[in-house]
């Protein structure tokens, strides 16, 4: 079952340990790892396995060349569009 929460982090201001933290302490009640930069799309591919997260088209972190183009998106598709 997903959890439609408004997440408030843009990747676009932060380095990857304040984002992939701020995941994790604000979804809590999920086990969302935390892996070194250089593995995000461990934390990628992790996040998208999980209930909370299961409704939604988490993209496949395999066509992204950075983490935040990946983090952007997948913040966008959890929050839905802006108005």
């Amino acid at each position: 079952m997903s959890v439609q929460q408004f997440f408030p982090y843009i990747p676009d201001y932060m380095d990857w340990e304040a984002w992939n933290g701020n995941l994790i302490i604000f979804y809590s009640e999920e086990s969302v790892p935390f892996h070194q930069e250089s593995e995000w799309q461990n934390t990628a591919k992790s996040v998208a396995q999980l209930p909370t997260f299961s409704a939604y088209p988490v993209p496949d972190p395999e066509l992204y060349k950075d983490w935040q183009s990946w983090a952007r998106e997948f913040t966008l598709i959890i929050n839905g569009p802006s108005k």
